[in-house]
Formats: structure tokens, sequence, C-alpha cells
């Protein structure tokens, strides 16, 4: 199998880090996030495989809200029908 070499920020690699199983290779960790997120068919499937992840940091969760705030106001559906 062939290997390539990529760059991520401190934050990136830090939080990969802790997203990662013992034992488990970065390569396998990537593989593993990045199928939860290709099966997941909602918003919520999405949260819950977040769910291993590190809480996110006050910046990146005001930055969450406010693209599902604008997301909200943009649709023209019923409260009722957003649970």
């Amino acid at each position: 199998m062939s290997t390539k070499t990529i760059a991520v920020d401190t934050r990136v690699y830090e939080r990969l880090a802790a997203a990662k199983s013992r034992g488990e290779s970065f390569s396998k960790a990537i593989d593993r996030l990045l199928t939860q997120v290709e099966r997941a068919s909602t918003g919520g499937d999405v949260l819950r495989g977040l769910g291993a992840l590190l809480p996110l940091s006050d910046a990146d969760s005001q930055v969450f809200l406010k693209i599902v705030a604008e997301n909200r106001a943009s649709e023209d559906w019923e409260e009722s029908d957003l649970r």
C-alpha cells in the first residue's frame, strides 16, 4: 500500500490524536471517522458520530450555532417539522 504525507495544523492533529483509539493508526482513525460521516443521514447522526471527539471549542461551537441559525432562517418549515 502506498502512503501520502499531509499537513494539518496543530489543533487538528491534537483533536485527531484524541479521537483515535488506543493502538489505532491515524490512517485507520481517519477512515473510521470518514465512514461514520458518510453513513450519516441526518444532523443527529453526524452529532452522534462526533460524540467520540473532544468537545467543540467555544469558537467552533459559535460557528456551528451560526450555521444552524442561518440554515433554519433560510427554510420555511414549520417548527413542528424540525423535531
